[in-house]
């Protein structure tokens, strides 16, 4: 199982109000940890893997819209069926995550964790802004034996405005804090999707072109 990025994901004057909405004129909230998962997303033999605080804004969770960013953030799953001819069904999460420039996370990342166990759902990861801090993509997903230990980095996505991550939402994958710029900004969406005709048993990249 592997995963899909996709380049020029959206037209400029989106990704520039997206930048403007969640840089600038955002509130957020502290959670104390970055995967929300069980215990176990800790393994404790993984010394690369540190925890820590981040700020969330949640657009839509619960079958609860926030009326300040669900629409703003809803669009970006239209542009997705635009570039891959998918429709968009039900969508599960909507969440930005925010974290804070931290040196001490040189060659760390945080928990591996899975979005969702239903190897049913899709998650895209929508980079709002230039960073550091890659995405760390693992070998296994949430159905295999003991997803959380013996993980394996075997990709790596840095943070580009405009650039996505497409991956089944069982697969597991992880953030990590920026070290030299000053946060790290990504919308995370949980969703089912029909005729997502996308290989993802290797990874691969595509390019969007917007007239």
């Amino acid at each position: 199982m592997s995963y899909t990025v996709i380049e020029n994901f959206l037209p400029r004057t989106i990704e520039n109000i997206l930048e403007e909405t969640f840089q600038y004129n955002t509130e957020w909230n502290y959670v104390s940890e970055t995967s929300g998962n069980e215990e176990e997303a800790i393994d404790a033999i993984d010394e690369n893997v540190k925890e820590c605080p981040q700020l969330i804004h949640i657009s839509h969770w619960g079958g609860k819209d926030n009326p300040m960013t669900f629409g703003l953030t809803r669009m970006v799953l239209y542009f997705l069926e635009i570039a891959t001819g998918c429709t968009v069904g039900d969508v599960h999460k909507i969440k930005t995550n925010m974290n804070i420039k931290d040196a001490s996370y040189k060659g760390k990342y945080h928990p591996p964790h899975a979005d969702h166990k239903s190897p049913e759902y899709f998650t895209l990861i929508y980079y709002i802004k230039d960073s550091d801090g890659p995405t760390r993509i693992f070998q296994k997903s949430s159905t295999d034996p003991l997803p959380y230990s013996g993980l394996k980095v075997v990709g790596e996505v840095h943070p580009k405005k405009g650039r996505a991550i497409l991956l089944k939402s069982n697969l597991m994958h992880t953030g990590t804090c920026p070290t030299e710029n000053e946060n790290r900004l990504v919308i995370n969406f949980v969703f089912k999707a029909d005729n997502l005709k996308i290989d993802f048993d290797v990874p691969n990249t595509i390019s969007v072109s917007h007239h």
